[in-house]
Parts: structure tokens; sequence; C-alpha cells
């Protein structure tokens, strides 16, 4: 697998799909999102809500990539602006992402089936989208959290 701290794909089996576009609001990469043309013809990149079922996520800046040289830090934790141009990877199944974790995840979420919440990001079948209702759009399963002290957990998520 790709190292931890760099990375949101953690295994890929084949082509992965990237598309570019300009993000409409904040965005952090590990969030999934996805694309589509404005009236003008442009591509833009908005985040998911809850129960969304695309596999597409904001990956970390590349071009050129952010925390180049800071000691300690992680473009992983380098959000978009809205405006920015924003990356993103499209996976397939099987593939493994590493995605921030929902607030409302529950507290053991490994090996279960994984969902969007309301802002994006991945919680769990024994978690929630918004706080009340539970997800019902499942789109990989947890393989691992990835728990770190300064920044979101991650859930490292097999695709379906």
């Amino acid at each position: 697998m790709i190292a931890q701290n760099q990375s949101v794909i953690a295994q890929v089996n084949g082509n992965e799909s990237y598309v570019d576009g300009t993000a409409d609001g904040a965005t952090l990469p590990g969030t999934g999102v996805e694309w589509y043309r404005d009236s003008d013809g442009n591509v833009q990149v908005r985040q998911v809500g809850a129960d969304s079922k695309t596999k597409r996520v904001a990956r970390e800046q590349r071009n050129p990539s952010r925390s180049l040289g800071q000691t300690g830090e992680s473009p992983l934790d380098d959000g978009y602006d809205a405006g920015n141009d924003l990356e993103t990877v499209g996976f397939r199944r099987f593939d493994r992402a590493r995605l921030r974790k929902s607030s409302n995840a529950s507290a053991d979420p490994t090996d279960a089936e994984a969902a969007w919440d309301q802002d994006g990001k991945i919680t769990d079948e024994g978690g929630t989208v918004d706080g009340t209702n539970s997800p019902t759009e499942f789109v990989g399963r947890v393989v691992e959290e990835i728990t770190r002290s300064d920044e979101d957990n991650l859930l490292v998520v097999e695709f379906y």
C-alpha cells in the first residue's frame, strides 16, 4: 500500500479515473465528490451528500504538492478552497482508499459497510448519515481505521 500519510489512494487494481475541476466550496482530501459541467461547459466539483453512490474522492493536491518540505505535515490535510482546481480520483470494485471518518460513525467501524454522510465523510452501518438517520446506500466495506492525533481519523475502505 502507498504510505498512509501521503495519499488518498491506498491500493488500486487497474487504472484509476482522474478528473480535475473547479471546487464549488471548501473541500478536504478524502471526502466524496462528484463532478458536473456548469452552463459554460466548465468542469465543476462539489462535495456529495448523505447516501451518495459515488466512488469519486477528492485527492491530495499533487501539482504542485502542498506541504512539500513542511516537517510533520501531510498533503492529506491541505484542503481546497472554493475556486481552487480540485483533483479527484474515481475508484473501482476492490480498490481501497483512505477516507475521512465521519463524526457520525460508530466507535468501531472496522469490517462494517461504509456510506457517505451529509458532509461527504465516510460513516458505517452502525453510524448515521446526519446524526439521526441510518445510511442506506453503501459503497464499500471498512478495512481499517487509521487513528491520528492532530487531524481527522481515516478509514481505509474497499469499494464494492
